[in-house]
């Protein structure tokens, strides 16, 4: 992925993470959407995430910090595996189709004569 891939994916996972928080606290009708903008950005990790930590780690014990910390340290890399496998399958595609457009004649500009 390229530089502006990466700051994309940290823009994106940072606002993930902070549109649930923050639209629960926000009273007006900013704050359901925030709320469900955050959940739906980050849902490959989140649900992930919320399996391991709710069916596997709920009994065991662990602080509420701890889960969250744990949840978090599920849910971004999971969505970091998504983003890589989705720009490898975007550049793939890419090179296949414009490698065709161009060797057919259809990326070439038509000249007057």
């Amino acid at each position: 992925m390229g530089r502006k891939a990466w700051i994309t994916f940290a823009l994106v996972q940072f606002f993930g993470e902070l549109g649930p928080w923050a639209g629960l606290r926000i009273k007006s009708a900013l704050g359901p959407a925030l709320w469900v903008a955050g959940m739906v950005v980050m849902m490959p990790g989140r649900l992930l995430g919320l399996f391991i930590t709710e069916k596997l780690l709920w009994n065991v014990g662990l602080t509420p910090h701890l889960m969250t910390l744990i949840f978090v340290l599920i849910e971004i890399p999971s969505n970091l595996l998504v983003w890589l496998l989705g720009a490898r399958l975007f550049r793939s595609l890419h090179k296949r189709y414009v490698g065709k457009a161009v060797s057919s004649g259809l990326g070439e500009i038509p000249t007057r004569q």
